[in-house]
């Protein structure tokens, strides 16, 4: 079982992301994500239990609402276009003499 602050935490990093994939360069970016960053501290002062309640009940709408079909995904990272590309040679490859023959 996750805390509040677990779940609003994953929320906003979701949520995040999701700007980020639907984001044309990085100025649109920062305009959008600090937007979001500010309507989640303004509902962080908040202590009605249901408003807080709707209010994490909203950022969940709004991750699945904006969720890209097809994410960005780093080029070094797994699924990325330089995934293991260029991985480096085994070591016997580049010094063959720790490579043990069987004869």
């Amino acid at each position: 079982m996750i805390t509040h602050a677990q779940r609003v935490v994953r929320l906003y990093r979701k949520s995040i992301k999701s700007i980020r994939d639907y984001s044309e360069d990085y100025d649109m970016f920062l305009l959008s994500a600090g937007d979001l960053r500010s309507a989640v501290k303004e509902g962080a002062k908040e202590t009605n239990p249901f408003v807080v309640q709707k209010l994490v009940k909203d950022l969940e709408d709004f991750s699945i609402y904006w969720e890209h079909p097809d994410p960005y995904i780093p080029c070094d990272a797994v699924g990325g276009t330089k995934w293991q590309r260029n991985t480096p040679p085994a070591k016997y490859v580049v010094d063959p003499t720790n490579h043990v023959l069987e004869i």
